[in-house]
């Protein structure tokens, strides 16, 4: 690999790195205009609510989602799985916050990324979210590994996205199973 090509690499993860920044401060600023910029014009984000595609789309829900609740959404590193001249996909484990009337609700997830570079950068061509656990801060110390870790504001109790659907989640705990 040339100089030149490391180089190239360097400033592509530094760019999705500060997409992935762009993104957060977009959400808790509420600047739904940046946000959508965030993403691809065919862009898909895909959390519990199911796959929205669209930038037209993408700021209707992020409106409806994003609320007058004041959020602070914290993506810790990138893990780049490819990085193409053109395209890359990558894996961000997040959590965000959010200040609601009746107490703090926390959420810790992973966002699954493919990204795009368009002429004039890099942006999500689709960003699935998957969660560890929602719910309200006061109800952390009450989560189990085998309970409903999906606790939503108005909607009933349900089971989490991760880790139990991990390949190396299922791989652990089916060694763990078998008898010695």
């Amino acid at each position: 690999m040339t100089v030149e090509q490391r180089l190239d690499r360097l400033e592509a993860r530094q760019n999705l790195e500060d997409l992935i920044g762009r993104y957060a401060l977009a959400c808790d600023d509420r600047d739904l205009d940046a946000l959508a910029d965030c993403y691809t014009d065919d862009g898909i984000f895909d959390s519990v609510g199911g796959p929205v595609r669209g930038r037209a789309a993408l700021l209707r829900t992020y409106r409806d989602r994003l609320g007058p609740h004041p959020t602070v959404h914290l993506a810790h590193r990138l893990v780049l799985d490819e990085l193409h001249t053109d395209h890359a996909s990558g894996r961000v484990v997040a959590r965000s916050e959010i200040v609601r009337p009746d107490g703090l609700f926390v959420i810790a997830h992973r966002y699954s990324d493919t990204y795009r570079r368009e002429p004039d950068g890099w942006r999500f061509a689709r960003r699935l979210s998957r969660m560890y656990y929602a719910c309200p801060a006061g109800e952390l110390h009450t989560l189990t590994p085998d309970g409903s870790r999906a606790r939503w504001p108005g909607r009933p109790a349900g089971a989490a996205d991760l880790p139990e659907s991990l390949p190396g989640w299922v791989e652990f705990l089916d060694h763990e199973r078998q008898p010695e």
